[in-house]
């Protein structure tokens, strides 16, 4: 088992710098841990620098064990590894995601790296997909996560990617790879709490083997039509046009749902998703010319040809986050805003203080059609 040439591609779709180094979530799980390996193994065939973070969300008495663990196997092979403790841990897994994205992503940025590896397998993707089925997801959604996609801060992760190399890995294979070397792993005791939806689920497929059997070809089926739904999508976001004022104007043709709330969220300039309830109540295709409504922090407005989204005027503004306002503009004396009485209605009320600004949304937009259209590769080779 190692990487192989579709990891190469995927690598070189979005850290093409061969001096930008590769960061890597390591929690000392099976998972992590051959990720860890195969990483290594790839990294000292093309000569690439790798960086490996573990987050101590302080939840636990032993996480700290655990992650002077992986620091002492990053050690014996010569690996750099840094660990990021959580200052104001909260008992939801909701919470310790968002503080772990954040964290991992400001470590990135202080070493350069723009792309990061993390261990989700099919095994997840099939816990995921169930826990969307049973919240009332149907389509080929609910066959998530992808295997690129921008990192889930905003603006923290500006530009910087998550990588699945092992999405369509079983963890059961993982594992016989690490003992054929050897190689030993951590086991977390939160794995075994009920008190989480995924551990149910997990625990139920584990009771029946033949039926996740049946649901991993089902999720499979679906992962194939989320590729396609999202190179739709991609090329839909990749038809919009934002103006140097940060209104962004969209195409009447194939503007999905889906679409409409991309685009809610980078007007927005928030990294959270609409809820999907409030996107299909808008129902703009029924809106009459000039009509506005307010959904998700932005303006929705329909035009001749299409629809313009900027941002909601009444909607509180984010920080700025080095340098960023409302996750929406960038701080940048070579740029200038146009004169607010030449700023489009629906975003002249949430223009940034001065003028010597420039928008973001329009690399956010690039950036999220990269991971929309990434191909269906299978990074690695066994």
């Amino acid at each position: 088992m190692q990487f192989g040439p579709d990891f190469d591609a995927l690598i070189a779709r979005f850290t093409p710098d061969p001096n930008a180094k590769i960061a890597v979530a390591v929690s000392g799980g099976s998972d992590s841990v051959a990720l860890l390996l195969l990483a290594e193994a790839w990294a000292q065939r093309s000569k690439r620098q790798l960086c490996v973070f573990t987050v101590d969300h302080g939840l636990r008495a032993a996480a700290k064990e655990e992650a002077e663990w992986v620091c002492n196997l990053c050690a014996t092979r010569n690996l750099d590894h840094a660990t990021l403790d959580w200052s104001d841990p909260k008992p939801s897994q909701n919470a310790a995601r968002q503080a772990r994205y954040t964290l991992i992503s400001e470590a990135m940025a202080a070493s350069g790296a723009q792309t990061l590896l993390v261990g989700h397998t099919q095994d997840d993707v099939l816990e995921t997909a169930l826990i969307r089925r049973r919240r009332g997801v149907r389509d080929a959604r609910a066959a998530g996560p992808t295997l690129a996609s921008p990192m889930p801060v905003w603006p923290q992760g500006r530009g910087q990617t998550l990588l699945r190399p092992l999405i369509v890995q079983r963890r059961a294979g993982l594992r016989n790879f690490l003992m054929a070397r050897g190689q030993d792993w951590l086991e977390d005791p939160s794995n075994q709490n009920q008190a989480f939806e995924r551990i149910v689920i997990r625990q139920a497929l584990a009771r029946h083997p033949g039926l996740k059997e049946m649901a991993v070809q089902k999720i499979a089926r679906l992962q194939g039509e989320r590729v396609e739904q999202d190179l739709d999508l991609g090329a839909t976001l990749d038809q919009c046009r934002v103006h140097a004022d940060g209104l962004i104007d969209a195409p009447d043709e194939g503007l999905s749902d889906q679409a409409l709330s991309v685009l809610v969220r980078c007007a927005s300039g928030s990294d959270r998703t609409p809820r999907g309830s409030a996107i299909r109540r808008l129902n703009w295709r029924a809106m009459v010319p000039g009509e506005r409504h307010t959904v998700g922090g932005a303006w929705i407005q329909k035009g001749q040809t299409g629809c313009h989204v900027g941002r909601d005027p009444g909607a509180t503004f984010k920080s700025d986050c080095s340098g960023v306002f409302d996750g929406r503009f960038k701080g940048a004396s070579f740029a200038r805003l146009p004169d607010p009485e030449d700023q489009a209605f629906l975003v002249r009320h949430a223009s940034p203080p001065g003028l010597h600004w420039r928008e973001i949304i329009s690399e956010r937009l690039a950036h999220l059609v990269r991971c929309y259209q990434t191909p269906r590769l299978n990074p690695v080779q066994t």
